[in-house]
């Protein structure tokens, strides 16, 4: 009985290290009970197929096989998370780009100030996610990285670390090419007001040239905006392959 009290708690320990970062599940706004009732009711279903055979030796043994549990959910969530922040990057190039530069907001998962623009597109980002149920897909990855990750069998590999490095760099890279259409209407912005500029000599740019990038950014923003859904699902996919290739890399010995 001692056991199986043991292996369900380790289990609880991977969920709940997953849900206290990922997208979605690890926010401020999603209480914590919520938070613990949910990873409480996913393991109380996944615990019937969850292999048993766990070896357990001492104290401080267990302890060890409970930090690596929390230590394996927290880095499946983690990885998530970098790459749904490339919509961040996304809102720090828009915002300096359309004058927004120095405006910014709480965000209160990670507890630091990001672009106001960034904030509209995580949110964004979240509401898309949830509406065609990435949410289920996180979930059910995590489900299956009991069958290809058993309880205490997680390794640090080199392969590992190149996952994560490349996870970083997938997170910047989407975030620069989703934001390439809209830096573009902001130098056609530049480019007319150079015109204007030359044209009508008395104009003071300045005065006019921060309300007018602004106007056309969020113009050019509701035009594309079809364009940038397609981007974000094509995000979450690159999601999902990471964190399939990080589960598979921790399962590797090392």
């Amino acid at each position: 009985m001692e056991e199986q009290i043991t292996i369900f708690l380790m289990v609880l320990t991977r969920i709940f290290g997953f849900f206290a970062v990922a997208p979605f599940f690890g926010r401020r706004e999603f209480p914590f009970q919520a938070r613990a009732g949910l990873a409480a009711l996913v393991t109380s279903i996944i615990y019937p197929i969850v292999s048993k055979n766990v070896i357990q030796g001492s104290v401080w043994e267990t302890v060890a096989l409970f930090v690596k549990e929390a230590a394996v959910g927290f880095l499946m969530g983690f990885i998530v998370f970098i790459m749904f922040s490339a919509v961040y990057i996304l809102g720090e190039i828009v915002d300096f780009e359309m004058g927004f530069g120095i405006v910014s907001v709480l965000d209160p998962q990670i507890n630091t100030q990001v672009p106001i623009l960034g904030n509209f597109f995580y949110i964004l980002t979240i509401l898309i996610f949830l509406s065609i149920n990435g949410h289920h897909v996180l979930l059910g990855m995590l489900i299956r990285s009991f069958e290809v990750l058993p309880l205490g069998a997680s390794g640090l590999t080199k392969n590992l670390l190149y996952i994560i490095l490349e996870s970083f760099y997938g997170m910047f890279e989407a975030g620069v090419k989703m934001s390439l259409p809209l830096i573009f209407s902001t130098f056609l912005a530049d480019f007319a007001l150079g015109i204007m500029a030359r044209t009508v000599p008395h104009m003071n740019v300045f005065i006019v040239g921060l309300p007018f990038k602004i106007v056309i950014g969020i113009l050019f923003l509701i035009i594309i905006l079809p364009t940038l859904l397609t981007s974000l699902e094509i995000l979450f996919t690159d999601s999902y392959e990471i964190l399939k290739l990080i589960i598979q890399g921790m399962a590797k010995k090392p």
